[in-house]
């Protein structure tokens, strides 16, 4: 029978319970009977009784990363397949609603380049100025639920932006370690690291680099659909690719005119 500790709070409360019994031992061990050994021995109590405390409260993961990383894989490999017989090769692009006459911002997947222009139809469009795929975005279920569970507002400044964006992926859905976010002109560089859904996007990008651009997953339209909302403005995704480094994945928007 082997015994693992898991959760956030697990290895804590092992290092508490390891130190209460340190302290434990250098007061026996030592023999003394002073106000400092009975200090140490008071000390030894409360960080055993708190080591018990977080070990109760700590719990495993639901859900092995490895497994979850994997569920979208297919669908994306699959809507880039459909849009690549239909002959797509643009970009994705992420369209505000004011320029489309869906609800909600929607996911543009274009036959060449989108230059930003007013969208008529839904589904399958064909114009002169633009034709294409225009489907809801595959992040708008988990948008819809943050607004609806969070309370979450969209800002409509860079810098607001970027601080929502690192406390969805950071804080909220705990999907990466670390995230940065900078601006430069249209540009909108997102570095994530300890991206715990990098197995999948891994395997993504090897069967195609393509298809992040062309069918990006849930966490990447997330980004790109939060600052199409907020700016009003259309967001192509430029590049959108794992890194070597395990957990490290690279993010180049634009913001359209």
């Amino acid at each position: 029978m082997s015994f693992t500790i898991s959760g956030r709070y697990g290895p804590g409360s092992i290092v508490l319970i390891i130190t209460a019994g340190i302290c434990a031992g250098i007061v026996s061990l030592s023999g003394r009977q002073d106000l400092i050994s009975a200090a140490l021995l008071v000390s030894s109590v409360i960080l055993f009784l708190t080591g018990i405390l977080l070990l109760t409260f700590s719990r495993p993961d639901s859900i092995d990363d490895r497994f979850v990383s994997l569920l979208q894989v297919q669908g994306t490999m699959n809507t880039c397949t459909v849009a690549a017989e239909l002959g797509l090769s643009g970009l994705s692009c992420f369209i505000p609603k004011s320029r489309t006459k869906a609800p909600y911002v929607m996911h543009l997947i274009p036959v060449g380049d989108y230059s930003g222009e007013l969208i008529d139809g839904s589904v399958f469009i064909s114009g002169e100025e633009c034709s294409g795929l225009l489907l809801p975005p595959v992040c708008l279920p988990l948008l819809n639920e943050l607004k609806r569970s969070f309370q979450l507002t969209i800002p409509d400044s860079k810098e607001e932006l970027s601080i929502l964006i690192k406390e969805i992926a950071v804080d909220v859905l705990e999907v990466a370690g670390d995230l940065e976010v900078s601006w430069s002109g249209n540009g909108v560089h997102i570095r994530m690291d300890g991206f715990r859904l990098y197995r999948g996007c891994r395997q993504v990008s090897e069967e195609s680099p393509a298809c992040c651009t062309l069918s990006p997953c849930v966490i990447c339209s997330l980004f790109a659909t939060c600052i199409s909302e907020g700016l009003e403005r259309p967001v192509q995704v430029d590049r959108c690719v794992p890194e070597k480094s395990p957990g490290m994945v690279d993010i180049i928007y634009t913001v359209l005119s």
